[in-house]
């Protein structure tokens, strides 16, 4: 069978990559389309195409208007683009000779969802998060199967045949045997990991550096910071900050724009805690390290849903949340100290926690099944 994947959510994805190539080696051609450029305003260049690739598996780039957070103008240009965008989706799926289109979600993934149905070929959704996305919505409307992640998902469609299979998992967070990253040495003690996302995030960079002379003398900070943008280039600015403080400190202050899988796995098992964004997949794999954390949501996403992910795992006595609005380098120091006294506990509230964790099994059943109707 030859599957197709797609979605802005890039680690359920990569997940589902991951398990049929371990559990159904050359059982499956897989290939994925998706972007090149995360923001393509700002010419941030996405992880996706990378980390695909470092998986031996195709990536077809593509770009998809949106129909949100634009003028009146540029959402005419999008509508009258729209029917071009989705024959340029028929023909690759007609090109690869696509069997089954798996979509993550994301405005990208829309034109190939009507593309794929136009041409018979089977579509299947997953939806990650609790609040349903207006694209998945729409595609869930035509989807030859619907996956969701959490129970409370269900009554947003307009459907009974709703599959929970929980949210697709990478399965090396669970591993016992990653190596250290071979960029930090030995020395490195009581890791703070900070994560912004995918296209990182300039508040949260801005926050840490503010603060980073009061905490590099008692912990190690590893800042996953973002790809550069025509904006700014964080790590750029960040690397120049670190130069300018004591030698003592700089040897605690650790910069990437990207921390790659088996580096960041390691990283989840061995730091005391997390500064994060809280979108559905950081949460869920921060819950499951497990790894209590310092939430700041990002303000603005659909139906608030990071501040309602962010709920979720401080209900489980896993997080503290910081809504953006209060972010200062004080509030942030204060969380730190509540962390550094309360983060013990606060992993083992989240190792009791009954988090699934055969989402991907379950999302390949319901796949082949769904293949399995048409023959």
């Amino acid at each position: 069978m030859r599957i197709l994947l797609s979605g802005a959510h890039l680690t359920p994805a990569l997940a589902m990559i991951d398990f049929i190539q371990t559990n159904h080696p050359g059982e499956h051609e897989l290939l994925f389309v998706g972007r090149l450029f995360s923001q393509d305003a700002l010419g941030q260049k996405a992880v996706e195409k990378m980390e695909v690739e470092r998986r031996k598996v195709k990536f077809i780039p593509f770009s998809a208007p949106k129909f949100t957070n634009h003028s009146l103008l540029n959402k005419a240009y999008s509508i009258l683009r729209f029917p071009k965008v989705i024959k340029e989706a028929r023909q690759i799926l007609q090109r690869e000779r696509i069997d089954l289109f798996l979509s993550f979600g994301s405005y990208l993934a829309v034109p190939f969802a009507i593309a794929a149905k136009s041409i018979g070929i089977k579509v299947v959704t997953h939806e990650q998060t609790v609040m349903i996305g207006k694209a998945n919505q729409f595609i869930a409307s035509i989807a030859d199967a619907v996956a969701i992640s959490h129970q409370a998902s269900k009554h947003y469609f307009k459907r009974t045949d709703v599959v929970l299979t929980g949210n697709p998992v990478r399965a090396r967070l669970f591993a016992k045997d990653l190596q250290r990253p071979t960029w930090l040495p030995e020395s490195a003690r009581n890791i703070i990991l900070v994560m912004g996302g995918n296209q990182g995030s300039f508040v949260i960079n801005d926050a840490i550096q503010a603060i980073l002379p009061k905490i590099l003398p008692d912990y190690t900070v590893i800042h996953q910071c973002g790809r550069a943008n025509a904006l700014r280039d964080s790590l750029a600015r960040l690397t120049d900050y670190r130069k300018t403080l004591p030698r003592s400190l700089q040897q605690n202050y650790f910069i990437k724009e990207w921390i790659v899988d088996e580096d960041l796995f390691w990283i989840y098992q061995h730091a005391a805690f997390a500064i994060s964004r809280s979108g559905a997949n950081a949460v869920l794999e921060l819950s499951l390290a497990p790894l209590p954390a310092i939430l700041i949501p990002l303000p603005g996403t659909y139906q608030d849903e990071q501040a309602a992910n962010a709920k979720v795992m401080q209900q489980q006595n896993g997080a503290l949340i910081i809504p953006q609005e209060y972010l200062s380098a004080n509030t942030l120091i204060d969380a730190i100290g509540h962390m550094k006294v309360n983060y013990r506990q606060m992993r083992r509230s989240l190792a009791r926690q009954a988090n699934p964790t055969d989402a991907c099994a379950k999302l390949y059943q319901l796949l082949v099944r769904t293949v399995g109707a048409q023959a």
